[in-house]
């Protein structure tokens, strides 16, 4: 039987849950719980009626109850399924989903319950579609036009109604203050504007962004309220805004009082804050987006933000704001590049802005790179998109992120790539590599430009290999004048890509003998490359020794000399291995190390180790090993490289390795690269690529790569195409650097020359051994012979 060690600071929901999910995986029949005193009890089974003559709430706590004893697949099926296909939920209706709040706020648990399904059941689908109509349900509650009305009229009610109508406004939140803002202007409801007036301060934090967005209203009063509400709210994110209004030459007096006076408030209630010129607090701002701190952070709970733009056809008693939802993973982001648009601005109308401007516009091309991969796309990537359709926020037409920052120019792109590297951004670091590829001269490429910028060549030592490769591929094309720091890196990376793999790469620091066997012997017949010790130090190094990467790093949660959260501290600050998603392997008695891992550490997963009835590690453990690191994996925004996107590096890598020999550069050396050419032509399964690196071979004037050309070239099992290929290229290398066959080579060369049945093979092996210059007693049979 399975002890409850696992139990260790769980809820009831999640303890039910996860025994359900530990028997399942071992294959055993999820019994139906006995409630203990401490354990709340699951739902209740209704009845069960036909689904046709269900209600919604037999529905969902069916659901719920056979969800929580184990039965997924009479929860789903049975009960799930009939729920999400009832007619008043496609699409839903208001009674539908003031149903859904009902049943949700009813069974306190809920939430919770369907939370767990999605991470970690069969179920999980249907199941997020649950939660998805719940909130939604919510949000449509908040966002209710007749619901905040209402709340609005009451304001100007007794001393009770005006209580309610304010706590029911707060929970509407920044939906809200589009139609109190339409009051204000609003010429019949004069009698209700003071009353709304002193109400909008206490929306509090949710209402600075459409507020903010209102500042831009045409109508003098509005304006006037709004300033004084976010003087009161107090709130620092809106000291850049104010003070803009505060100091521009364009604003109307009154406003401008009426803005410092604000600012003033906001100062004497954060006493942190220096007050600078607009701009520069626009720049400020922007930085605290694109580090995306917790005030400024969406609602983690949502999948959608709003951002919140000014109406510019509005009329009188109407929405002055109108809200834009985007996806709440580029929220900060699309904050952040706006600020540093409208910092530019006011920098660039202002004789003595103190802010660097190449800075300021590198960080909008740096949140403009994470935007675009948190969507899911490359940065690299000159494909055109539904820009619009992804990000709502953007115009149509609006170009990818490699297109701004190849207009930026190298300086920006410097500072970029700085950015990249000290914050350890894969996609700020790639985006910035590819555009300094294409608009970077020999110079440019290791000279740093500008203040705060880089060279390439710091590329070529970050966590992540495509970006070494990348810079690699870059620098070896430039073939820069001077050594610089990195240099000796080009040639070695490039090589590390020449012959495309599709094994895993993994690593495994686990003390304890049995549950490392099991999951070695597993990993290594699934066709992976792992390194696997019983300490973290040992490890590190042979995968520095041996491996160009790790595809995943796998820690027992018992390991010492460091802990386990000791371990994750140190990979954190690893130089090759930072990036690498790390997945806790939780064993028995050992769930109090979760308590000591920080949980918004995007890079740490974690599974419980299971164990069989003879307290052996169950070898299904390494499916789950792999499930988690993969889910890790893409929450890391990491996508594997396709077998295409593989060959094409190492054919680039070639055709650079190729070029640098025949520049001779003092600078790189090619001979760096040659046994991996030779290993690349001997082994690689595309043809391309070996005719690749057979050209590049025959540039190098060591004696092993004119016979490796030439290996392959007498080689009888290879595809003549590849053949006639190679004969070529060892005529060119002989032609070159004279012949370097050894004895035995050149008899078998002589052979196929003289004696080789297919003419076409003949007579380019015949050009072979005239370039590798034969000596006459070698020709004088030949000659005889005709």
């Amino acid at each position: 039987m399975m002890s409850s060690w696992w139990m260790h600071g769980l809820c009831p929901v999640q303890m039910r849950l996860f025994l359900v999910f530990v028997t399942c995986a071992m294959g055993i029949a999820a019994p139906a719980f006995a409630q203990d005193e401490t354990a709340e009890a699951a739902p209740a089974a209704a009845p069960e009626p036909e689904a046709k003559d269900a209600t919604l709430e037999s529905l969902f706590a069916n659901y719920l109850h056979f969800a929580l004893i184990g039965r997924f697949d009479v929860a789903d099926q049975r009960f799930a399924q009939p729920l999400l296909s009832r007619h008043e939920l496609n699409p839903m209706t208001p009674e539908a989903a003031e149903t859904l709040i009902q049943l949700s706020e009813k069974y306190e648990n809920s939430m919770d319950t369907l939370l767990l399904l999605i991470n970690n059941s069969t179920i999980g689908e249907n199941a997020q579609k649950l939660m998805t109509l719940i909130r939604e349900a919510h949000t449509r509650k908040r966002m209710d036009p007749s619901r905040i009305k209402t709340n609005i009229d009451l304001l100007k009610g007794d001393p009770m109604q005006r209580t309610v109508a304010i706590e029911r406004l707060i929970e509407s939140g920044e939906y809200a203050v589009p139609w109190m803002l339409g009051m204000l202007s609003d010429t019949k409801r004069e009698d209700l504007q003071p009353f709304v007036a002193r109400a909008l301060p206490q929306l509090g934090r949710n209402a600075i962004n459409p507020l903010l967005a209102a500042l831009g209203c045409k109508h003098e009063p509005t304006v006037q309220a709004v300033i004084d509400s976010l003087g009161k709210i107090g709130y620092p994110q809106a000291l850049p805004y104010l003070q803009e209004l505060a100091t521009s030459k364009n604003t109307p007096a009154s406003i401008q009082k009426t803005a410092a006076e604000a600012v003033d408030r906001i100062l004497s209630n954060n006493a942190g804050i220096k007050l600078k010129a607009a701009d520069e607090l626009f720049r400020d701002l922007a930085e605290q987006y694109f580090a995306e701190i917790d005030s400024l952070r969406p609602d983690p709970r949502e999948d959608r933000a709003n951002l919140w733009r000014a109406r510019a056809d509005a009329q009188p008693g109407e929405d002055v704001v109108a809200p834009i939802a985007v996806d709440s993973r580029i929220y900060s982001l699309v904050q952040c590049m706006e600020c540093c648009q409208t910092s530019l601005s006011l920098s660039l109308n202002t004789d003595q802005s103190a802010i660097p401007q190449p800075a300021v516009l590198a960080l909008w091309v740096a949140a403009n790179f994470r935007r675009e991969a948190r969507l899911g796309l490359d940065v690299e990537s000159e494909e055109t998109v539904d820009a619009r359709k992804l990000d709502p926020s953007r115009p149509e037409n609006f170009p990818r992120s490699i297109y701004f920052a190849r207009m930026a120019g190298p300086s920006c792109n410097q500072i970029v790539l700085a950015r990249g590297i000290k914050n350890r951004d894969r996609d700020i670091a790639l985006g910035a590599v590819s555009a300094l590829n294409v608009t970077a001269g020999r110079q440019a490429m290791t000279d740093v430009q500008g203040e705060g910028g880089t060279s390439m060549g710091e590329a070529l030592y970050f966590p992540d290999l495509l970006v070494r490769v990348q810079a690699a591929l870059a620098l070896g094309k430039a073939l820069p004048p001077a050594p610089f720091r990195g240099s000796t890196e080009v040639m070695p990376v490039l090589a590390s890509v020449l012959t495309p793999s599709e094994k895993k790469n993994y690593m495994l620091v686990d003390p304890q003998q049995e549950s490392s066997g099991v999951i070695q012997t597993s990993l290594i017949n699934g066709g992976a490359v792992l390194v696997l010790a019983d300490r973290l130090g040992p490890a590190l190094n042979q995968a520095r020794r041996e491996l160009t990467h790790l595809d995943g790093i796998f820690l027992a949660s018992d390991m010492k000399q460091p802990t386990v959260a000791e371990a994750i501290g140190d990979l954190a600050k690893d130089e090759r291995f930072c990036l690498t998603p790390i997945i806790v392997l939780v064993k028995e008695n050992q769930t109090t190390v979760l308590d000591r891992i920080d949980k918004s550490d995007r890079r740490v997963g974690s599974i419980f180790v299971l164990t069989t009835s003879d307290k052996s590690t169950d070898p299904k453990i390494v499916e789950q090993m792999l499930a988690k690191l993969e889910q890790v994996t893409a929450r890391c925004g990491l996508h594997p490289l396709s077998p295409e996107s593989k060959l094409s590096l190492a054919l680039q890598a070639t055709q650079v390795v190729q070029g640098v020999a025949q520049s001779q550069s003092s600078v790189f050396d090619a001979q760096a690269a040659l046994p991996a050419l030779v290993e690349t032509l001997r082994t690689a399964s595309a043809e391309e690529l070996r005719s690749a690196a057979a050209a590049a071979l025959a540039w190098m004037p060591a004696p092993q790569a004119q016979q490796a050309i030439a290996g392959v070239a007498l080689a009888a099992q290879e595809t003549e195409s590849l053949r006639i290929t190679t004969f070529g290229l060892l005529a060119d290398s002989a032609r070159r650097f004279g012949g370097q066959l050894d004895e035995s080579l050149m008899s078998r060369l002589m052979e196929q020359a003289t004696g080789e049945p297919n003419l076409t093979l003949r007579t380019a092996a015949s050009k072979a051994m005239g370039s590798v210059n034969p000596p006459v007693k070698q020709i004088l049979p030949i000659i005889s012979a005709k």
